[in-house]
């Protein structure tokens, strides 16, 4: 846990990066990582009951919600880093799931196994909101989100159009 002081550090400069200059998903994905933080915290994660020897079902639960909101950014933006996001905070999932199947694992291992993935999610959301001011700085628009539909009443593309 002596770590937590230096992510809170890095996760509040990447949260601030990507409010004030990223696009839609990047603030996005801002605001479901600090909601998620909030939850974490105000769940006692610094002093989890049991020592990491059983599920926290509270921490459980607030990576179950980030996770899919993560997946419904990584569906909807017209980036590509979100997706990798999901995928880290799926695999913090999946050790909760583990867990809860195995509770013989080693509570340090689970620990760690849990929190780590918050690393590489906060660096690929710096990464994203610098490479999406990178665009927007040389003149590259690139819209935020997908369309929802591609025309409207088109539900099926590849049928020949009538007239």
């Amino acid at each position: 846990m002596t770590s937590v002081p230096y992510f809170l550090i890095f996760f509040a400069l990447v949260v601030g990066f990507a409010a004030w200059r990223g696009g839609g998903p990047e603030r996005a994905t801002a605001a479901a990582c600090l909601i998620a933080l909030v939850g974490t915290i105000s769940g006692g994660f610094l002093h989890v009951v049991g020592n990491f020897r059983v599920v926290p079902i509270h921490l459980f639960l607030v990576d179950v919600a980030l996770l899919l909101a993560l997946c419904i950014i990584a569906l909807r933006a017209n980036r590509w880093w979100p997706v990798p996001v999901a995928g880290c905070q799926l695999v913090a999932v999946l050790v909760h799931a583990a867990k809860l199947i195995d509770p013989g694992m080693i509570p340090n291992g689970y620990a760690f196994l849990v929190t780590i993935w918050s690393w590489p999610m906060v660096a690929l959301l710096a990464l994203g909101t610098w490479t999406h001011r990178r665009r927007t700085a040389r003149g590259i628009i690139v819209p935020d989100w997908k369309p929802i539909s591609a025309r409207r009443g088109s539900l099926a593309p590849w049928r020949a159009r009538a007239g």
